[in-house]
């Protein structure tokens, strides 16, 4: 292919720009770049749209909402954090509350939902000292 010119005969094409050949070997790189940073860029703004992040998503499919498990207050706990009381409450051995179990966690493990909101922050921050919402312990220890 020869390159664009002037009446003159002279090169129509700038030093430093591309001729027509090299921007046709450029393009593919270009398109492939850019479809990269387009997904990027959309993956950043799903997860800043959803809001949402959780440390252990299996949770969220059978901890109920009510036990504030969407915040992502909700994790594993030793046995050694609660202690079975009679009628199946348990302590929590950090707090000294006193709960009725929630229900029975299928894998077997200990689980405990306890998040405070703080005002300030307008988050739901997850702590030792919150409050305890839901307890879900092994079907082999409820009720000792």
């Amino acid at each position: 292919m020869s390159q664009p010119t002037n009446s003159d005969g002279a090169s129509r094409v700038r030093e430093g720009e591309p001729t027509t050949a090299e921007a046709s070997q450029l393009a593919p790189c270009l398109t492939s770049l850019l479809a990269a940073a387009a997904l990027t860029a959309l993956a950043i703004a799903s997860v800043a749209f959803a809001g949402e992040y959780h440390s252990n998503p299996w949770l969220l499919s059978w901890i109920p909402a009510t036990c504030c498990v969407t915040n992502d207050c909700c994790w594993q706990v030793t046995e050694s954090e609660l202690k079975s009381l009679p009628d199946d409450n348990w302590e929590v051995m950090s707090t000294g509350q006193v709960r009725k179990r929630t229900d029975y966690s299928p894998d077997g493990k200990f689980y405990r939902c306890a998040c405070d909101f703080d005002a300030g922050s307008r988050h739901w921050v997850r702590h030792q000292g919150a409050n305890t919402r839901c307890i879900f312990v092994p079907m082999r220890t409820a009720g000792l």
